[in-house]
């Protein structure tokens, strides 16, 4: 999020930065930064473009700013969810002092829409599922993974201690989140760029 936030102030402040210069500033692979500038796209949906002319990245949207508490559209409709079902209880059982305290306070975060509270369902391709089995048993295990991933600089093999997986609905995609053994850094890898999943029955420190 350090970087993250580092990237932003270089985008407002007109400086263009690109990969490199994120890399550069952090002490991380060119590949690690161009997966947080893909982050910033995809899941906080940041409307960037890059600037051939200048060589970097700059804002479509002015007056787009980054969330302060960083939830998926996923979490956003689960919590919204749980609200729904909460006050539902409440006609029927009354309102629990000390839990209705944590509903209104979740209400502050999340743009509660009671009419649209369902369970989010997803659509996913029979190895992106197989992935995440796979992914989700390794991290009930605590075991780590040798992946083989695509990504704009092609195809190359890292070994990853997978923390957590996610779902988003737009655009669809699910994502593990895992230590890097080759970057020494915490990355996110989307499911379908996951070319293969080797477990390699080597545990790890959570």
């Amino acid at each position: 999020m350090h970087r993250i936030l580092w990237f932003d102030e270089q985008i407002r402040a007109s400086r263009f930065p690109n990969a490199k210069a994120l890399a550069e500033h952090f002490e991380i692979s060119v590949r690690q930064a161009g997966r947080d500038i893909e982050y910033m796209q995809d899941s906080l949906h940041a409307p960037m473009s890059y600037n051939a002319k200048r060589r970097g990245y700059a804002y479509n949207d002015a007056a787009y700013i980054l969330p302060s508490v960083f939830l998926t559209e996923t979490d956003i409709r689960i919590v919204n969810f749980l609200i729904y079902k909460y006050e539902e209880a409440v006609k029927s059982i009354g309102y629990v002092e000390g839990l209705d305290r944590v509903v209104q306070t979740l209400k502050r975060f999340v743009p509660y829409q009671p009419e649209d509270s369902e369970l989010p369902a997803f659509i996913v391709d029979s190895r992106t599922a197989q992935h995440k089995h796979d992914i989700d048993r390794a991290i009930e295990r605590g075991h780590k993974l040798c992946i083989v991933y695509a990504d704009n600089a092609g195809e190359h093999e890292v070994d990853i201690h997978p923390y957590r997986t996610y779902s988003q609905t737009a655009p669809a995609h699910v994502t593990v989140i895992a230590w890097c053994e080759q970057s020494g850094e915490v990355e996110y890898f989307r499911l379908d760029r996951i070319e293969s999943i080797r477990c390699s029955g080597q545990s790890y420190l959570r």
